[in-house]
């Protein structure tokens, strides 16, 4: 090939779905560099290395894109707690442990896209991931309420006031400083789980 023809980008026809992850690890970069602020599809478009139209085929908008990046987050966050769930041989304490460690982790290994994604101005809401999060809770507190290993008797308002206490410690510790057995202990605290070492026995 002549060194003057211009070289075909690379991965130019991709399977719809690497063509959006494409498109969300461009979104992810653009926002951990300049913000919500300066965030543009066209940005997104030049750094994914597609057109802008192959942008909306994916995402109606900016917003559009920003709420699949806190989808992806809280699917992150709940992939460890559902198989939990399905789980045999755990007592319901240690599959809420578990919750509390997958969702502390997901926030500390992308501790800076997780605050720009919720945190920082301008940012959507994520009612859906959050609501999917919040679900799965409610039926972990009912589950292990029944099992007589929670004291929960309303397991949706305290699945309501746990699911939004976990972040501040999170987002106000130091990403060096591990919470997770303080923010377990607590939620055993408010559930009022049995002592893991006190007869019971796995479901």
């Amino acid at each position: 090939m002549p060194e003057d023809t211009p070289a075909q980008p690379a991965g130019r026809f991709q399977p719809p779905d690497v063509r959006r992850r494409q498109i969300l690890e461009a979104t992810a970069d653009l926002l951990l560099e300049d913000g919500h602020e300066a965030l543009t599809v066209s940005k997104v478009a030049a750094r994914a290395g597609v057109a802008k139209g192959t942008v909306y085929l994916y995402f109606d908008s900016k917003q559009e894109l920003l709420a699949a990046l806190q989808a992806q987050m809280w699917d992150r966050m709940l992939q460890r707690p559902t198989a939990l769930l399905q789980q045999p041989g755990l007592t319901w304490t240690e599959r809420l442990d578990g919750l509390v460690a997958a969702w502390i982790a997901a926030e500390r290994d992308h501790h800076e896209l997780y605050h720009r994604l919720f945190h920082e101005g301008g940012a959507t809401t994520g009612e859906e991931p959050m609501t999917d999060a919040r679900d799965l809770l409610v039926t972990l507190l009912t589950q292990g309420h029944a099992a007589g290993e929670f004291d929960v008797p309303d397991p949706e308002l305290t699945a309501d006031f746990l699911t939004h206490a976990y972040s501040g410690p999170c987002h106000h510790t130091p990403t060096d400083t591990d919470v997770t057995p303080a923010v377990q202990t607590l939620f055993r605290r408010v559930v009022a789980a049995r002592p893991l070492d006190a007869g019971l026995t796995a479901p």
